[in-house]
């Protein structure tokens, strides 16, 4: 045996990333196997934490930043996990199966799990690479956003997806007076349609929230100590700060860079999670994963789907048979007001609202068939509704 190939027989299976995908996996893996060596790499500094509460409670003062910790360091030690934090990896050699990190040095692997998730996307139009405008993705985003909600400043949140309403809305109940402004006539008209759109906006409304709809931003530029914001339809805004909300995009670099080729904006994995690799395994945002009950890959960036994936690509690291089976999800909270939404992210023809006052409900359909659900204060709706999902149930029999 030479040397390079007892190199790797003790070589540690490795984690890149500490979101929810990469530490589920770590956590995972040393639920099936507690003695192989297990390293976690992450360019964060700090330990994996909660990133949702960052424009919700822990925005509006609900919960503190201990709150947000899922893992301390002393779990890693405990759980014999080496753990490098604020460690970037900058190269992946799969037929050498070794990486290079930023500081130099380089780290064989017997196993690889990326979890890199993504990052915000900045807006593609002049002045949107301001280095000032609040991009919400990261820690340190959060807390600046904290920071600036306490002044209770005039803020314009671009774009109506749910970070960009629920940072507007949670700005506003901290007093800041926001100003939401999008391209879209109402909030998540494209995903959700009109009538949740028009139900979303008044919610916003309802926060303390005003909507400047159906106009993009065209430019951002310096005016003073803060900013003017063009739209357009040649109507402006001005504002003390700006917070970005225009979507994110994978790191899949690292990936492509290695020869590993994307599809649909993902890496292509099976329902195990693994790649055309047999060492590399791909979870969370830059997944594009198979799922046993949609019957194709799908590539979803949910918080709760990431853990998923981490769950089970920690358990075929140890040996163990895992598939991905469930139907993507989450919730998103909105002025006090909470939504679930359950679907395969791949749009719908045809929807129906069920309406019980201050319980409601959205069923989509596509080709026939139910393919995604929405529930505000009916959780059996959605948990009905995830199962249907599964099951392939044609929309006409779905409730």
């Amino acid at each position: 045996m030479s040397a390079r190939d007892a190199g790797r027989r003790t070589a540690p299976s490795v984690v890149i990333g500490s979101g929810p995908g990469g530490l589920t996996a770590v956590q995972s893996f040393r639920e099936h196997d507690a003695t192989s060596p297990v390293l976690m790499i992450s360019a964060d500094p700090d330990p994996p934490y909660a990133r949702p509460p960052l424009t919700k409670d822990y925005l509006t003062g609900e919960s503190e930043r201990s709150e947000l910790w899922l893992a301390e360091r002393r779990w890693f030690t405990d759980h014999d996990v080496t753990l490098r934090l604020g460690t970037e990896v900058v190269a992946l050699d799969r037929a050498a199966r070794m990486l290079r990190l930023d500081d130099g040095t380089t780290q064989s692997y017997e196993r690889l799990i990326l979890a890199t998730g993504s990052r915000p996307q900045q807006l593609q139009v002049p002045g949107g690479d301001d280095p000032e405008l609040i991009l919400v993705r990261d820690l340190s985003s959060g807390e600046r956003l904290r920071e600036l909600a306490a002044t209770h400043p005039r803020v314009v949140v671009i774009g109506s997806g749910f970070i960009g309403c629920e940072a507007a809305a949670s700005l506003a109940v901290r007093g800041a007076d926001v100003v939401l402004v999008t391209g879209e006539d109402v909030p998540h008209l494209s995903r959700l349609g009109p009538e949740v759109g028009r139900r979303l906006a008044g919610w916003l409304r309802a926060a303390g929230v005003e909507l400047l709809t159906g106009s993009a931003v065209s430019m951002i530029e310096r005016s003073g100590d803060g900013w003017c914001l063009h739209r357009e339809d040649g109507g402006s805004v001005r504002a003390e700060a700006v917070v970005c909300g225009g979507g994110a995009r994978p790191n899949t670099e690292l990936a492509e860079r290695s020869g590993l080729k994307l599809d649909h904006g993902g890496i292509p994995t099976d329902a195990s999670l693994q790649t055309v690799d047999e060492h590399v395994l791909a979870v969370g945002d830059i997944s594009y994963a198979s799922n046993t009950a949609a019957g194709r890959r799908v590539r979803v960036e949910h918080w709760g789907d990431a853990e998923t994936h981490g769950q089970i690509a920690g358990a075929v690291l140890a040996g163990v048979d895992r598939r991905w089976d469930t139907a993507p999800g989450f919730w998103s909270t909105i002025g006090g007001r909470t939504l679930k939404y359950a679907a395969w992210g791949d749009g719908y023809d045809e929807y129906r609202v069920v309406d019980d006052g201050d319980a409601w409900s959205v069923w989509y359909g596509k080709e026939s068939v139910l393919c995604g659900v929405l529930a505000v204060g009916d959780d059996d709706a959605y948990e009905r509704g995830r199962q249907q999902l599964e099951q392939q149930t044609p929309f006409a029999a779905a409730s």
